[in-house]
């Protein structure tokens, strides 16, 4: 920033809001040394700048040894911070002015130049103009900080020569040409390839201008946008990423289903031929006219029992079945459960109008009820199931 102001003949300096030096350029320092060296006159102008107004000029007499000045003061705004007062002070030459205006009105041309270059360079957005060969006309401090160069080096140059990539340069100056054709602003966003490799994006506004002579350029305001679309790719890539995981959590899911449709299906297979294996391990088989014959294969747990009476009282009410006999010759081992479940199913069987009658009970399985306390005094026993027939016909 001094170096710009550095370059200005006149005293040139930026004050903050209390009115003190921010920056100056050497004719500034040489006037006035390192000190602001308001004049009251002066302060009440800078003041109404800052209060808003966007221009102020005085002219102070001659004092001190120096002759009349005129001091201008703009207003320079800045988003979120106190804004600044730039300074410009001149010799005020009246008659020489008077004789001349054409000086003047030059002069005052080169001050609103001036100003005008301070103040685009003040901007960390990109700012300039270009041509319809896409040579820039004009460009700040932003757009020149992109290609390692001054603003007076990028002047002249062509897109096609700052740009690294051929494709791209291509597309702005194609973009230009058809803003300075249909005379419509265009607002676009673009990337551009450093020099040095890096890519940005830009939020660009492009609007033609026509100059004095006729001819149409285009005036450019581009915003760096690179960060937000680099969190937009980021958030893209994560919902890429979480679209992937749940199409392979609903297929482990859909698989997991079909397992466990598949493990259903053979659970209900074991479960018919466990049923199939507890219906022959106690048949029932009709060995007379109204009499049926159960022999009891096996241990007699909760589970056999339960299937077996169910399918008993099955059997008695739809074949009109008078006597039952439960043969226990295969019977393995018999117990108080067991003894407890023999009692019940003749208990069920009675229930129905039907007798029951026990065969078969080896001296050791007798021995072993004796011994436990069974009382099977409530039920008929023989020693054979053709034993128990004859009774049964007898009584008949």
């Amino acid at each position: 920033m001094r170096a710009d102001l550095d370059a200005f003949p006149e005293p040139l300096a930026i004050l903050d809001v209390d009115l003190r030096l921010r920056e100056a350029n050497g004719a500034w320092r040489a006037a006035f040394g390192e000190a602001a060296q308001i004049t009251p006159e002066a302060e009440v102008a800078a003041r109404a700048v800052l209060d808003g107004a966007r221009r102020r000029e005085i002219d102070v007499p001659a004092r001190d040894g120096a002759g009349p000045q005129r001091w201008a003061f703009l207003r320079l705004a800045r988003a979120e911070a106190a804004p600044l007062v730039f300074a410009h002070v001149r010799a005020r030459e009246e008659a020489a002015a008077a004789r001349d205006p054409q000086r003047r009105r030059e002069e005052e041309l080169a001050e609103q130049v001036e100003l005008l270059r301070t103040f685009i360079d003040l901007a960390p957005s990109l700012m300039f103009i270009k041509d319809r060969r896409s040579r820039y006309v004009l460009a700040n401090s932003a757009l020149s900080a992109c290609y390692g160069m001054t603003p007076e080096q990028v002047v002249s140059a062509s897109q096609h020569e700052l740009t690294a990539s051929a494709e791209e340069a291509e597309h702005f100056a194609s973009v230009d040409r058809q803003v300075i054709d249909t005379g419509r602003e265009a607002v676009i966003e673009e990337k551009e390839t450093r020099p040095n490799g890096e890519v940005h994006w830009y939020q660009t506004v492009k609007r033609p201008i026509v100059r004095r002579d006729g001819e149409v350029q285009v005036a450019c305001f581009s915003v760096d946008v690179t960060e937000r679309h680099r969190a937009q790719e980021a958030l893209e890539r994560s919902a890429r990423e979480l679209q992937a995981m749940a199409e392979a959590a609903r297929r482990e899911a859909d698989e997991k289903s079909a397992l466990a449709a598949e493990l259903d299906r053979q659970l209900a297979v074991i479960q018919a031929q466990h049923r199939q294996i507890l219906a022959l391990s106690a048949p029932i088989l009709e060995v007379a006219d109204g009499v049926v014959g159960v022999p009891l294969i096996g241990a007699m747990d909760e589970a056999r029992t339960a299937m077996l009476t169910e399918r008993l009282l099955e059997c008695i009410a739809s074949r009109q079945v008078r006597s039952v006999v439960l043969d226990l010759s295969a019977l393995e081992a018999v117990d108080t459960r067991t003894a407890d479940r023999l009692v019940s199913i003749v208990r069920a069987i009675g229930l129905l109008g039907a007798r029951a009658a026990i065969t078969g009970i080896r001296p050791a399985v007798a021995q072993t009820m004796t011994s436990l306390g069974i009382d099977l005094s409530c039920m008929i026993t023989r020693r054979t199931p053709k034993d128990a027939i004859r009774l049964f016909s007898a009584r008949r």
